[in-house]
């Protein structure tokens, strides 16, 4: 689908235009939501019976990077409300069919820190603390994680009956409003729970999708391939920043060099971070690709392959993080000027670096592990 590709990288001048304000204002700008909508990119892993896309994931993966390119923050958001919606098709039919009565709505999820619910009649009674819930400002539903008598379980749950607390106060990605949200005592019907390790499996409960290969997709996994977007958009913006201003620069001080632009140590830096996050990129696409194959075959994805897919994943995170931190570096005093663009890529990539599923060692040894014919460590792998 080139078409969805076209469609957001057209909208790179308002995002790039918004990205300041998305950072002041610590949310995703209305307006920068309102025209994505318009492309459909909300609706890539939406069943297609519900005016959905279900299309392939490198499609996804190079949407969401152009989103990237233009602002860190939104393009985070925006994958989090996809890839919710993905989670949300692990529901029944009747379930799809009250979360997606509104095809506008925005759904976001979290996967960590669990609260408490107690069986009641007819459902839950959930409660809770959610922290670092991207996007919550704009969502209708949410997917959070409780656990019920020792197990843990994920409940839908209205943003009406949640409270958001104001504390998204960091050092990058702040447009993402990634405050906690807390609930007492909410209502969930039992049809709005699900156990987490089925909403993670490979399985489905929708008879209306069971003939769509998209729905094969491991949850994990295609989480993942969403992440790595954001890594690779931000270090492509963070690179054309770079050599729009490197013709302008002048003597690199302290040294003979009269242009940054002809000095050896400039041309092995420039090339170095071209080749890592070309690296990023092709890892990247090999996940992405080995999803979609597998999908295609009909064949479920072995506790290897998702090893492999989040080794890839973080390592590309990984070569993303250290291109955009060579370039700031490089940029002298430029490099931590507010004014600057590049100032706030890096500072988001770094903070999304810290993202617990996408901290480069934890992929690495999954897949190392995988590798070493070693079971996995951890059951999101099983």
């Amino acid at each position: 689908m080139p078409d969805l590709v076209d469609r957001v990288r057209a909208l790179l001048p308002l995002l790039r235009a918004n990205a300041a304000r998305c950072t002041a204002e610590r949310r995703v700008p209305r307006e920068n939501l309102e025209a994505l909508r318009e492309t459909g990119i909300f609706h890539v892993a939406l069943p297609r019976h519900l005016g959905g896309l279900e299309c392939d994931v490198r499609t996804k993966l190079a949407a969401l990077t152009e989103l990237a390119r233009g602002c860190g923050s939104t393009a985070w958001v925006s994958a989090i409300y996809l890839d919710s919606a993905f989670l949300l098709t692990k529901f029944p039919d009747e379930v799809q069919e009250e979360v997606f009565a509104d095809r506008r709505a925005f759904h976001c999820t979290t996967l960590a820190t669990p609260g408490r619910a107690v069986a009641v009649d007819g459902g839950y009674a959930v409660s809770g603390r959610w922290p670092f819930s991207s996007g919550c400002l704009d969502a209708s539903y949410m997917l959070h994680p409780a656990v019920v008598d020792g197990e843990l379980m994920h409940f839908v749950l209205p943003a009406g009956d949640l409270t958001v607390e104001d504390d998204w106060y960091v050092s990058g990605l702040e447009g993402t409003g990634s405050n906690t949200v807390t609930g007492q005592d909410v209502f969930v019907p039992h049809r709005h729970a699900i156990r987490s390790a089925r909403l993670l499996d490979q399985e489905h409960r929708s008879e209306r999708n069971a003939n769509s290969p998209f729905f094969r997709h491991p949850p994990l996994t295609y989480l993942l391939t969403s992440a790595v977007a954001a890594f690779l958009g931000m270090a492509e913006a963070a690179y054309e920043l770079y050599l729009e201003r490197l013709p302008h620069r002048g003597p690199i001080a302290y040294t003979g060099h009269a242009h940054h632009r002809d000095a050896a140590t400039t041309h092995h830096q420039v090339a170095e971070t071209r080749l890592k996050i070309d690296s990023a990129r092709l890892l990247a696409d090999q996940a992405a690709t080995l999803l979609d194959e597998r999908v295609a075959a009909g064949a479920p994805c072995p506790p290897a392959d998702k090893a492999r897919v989040w080794g890839q994943a973080a390592y590309a995170a990984r070569l993303c993080t250290e291109a955009v931190e060579a370039l700031r570096l490089n940029s002298g005093a430029s490099g931590i000027a507010t004014r600057f663009p590049l100032h706030r890529i890096a500072r988001d990539v770094q903070a999304l670096a810290t993202h617990a599923v996408m901290i480069p060692t934890t992929g690495i040894e999954h897949y190392g592990r995988a590798l070493c014919g070693v079971e996995p460590s951890t059951p999101l792998l099983l």
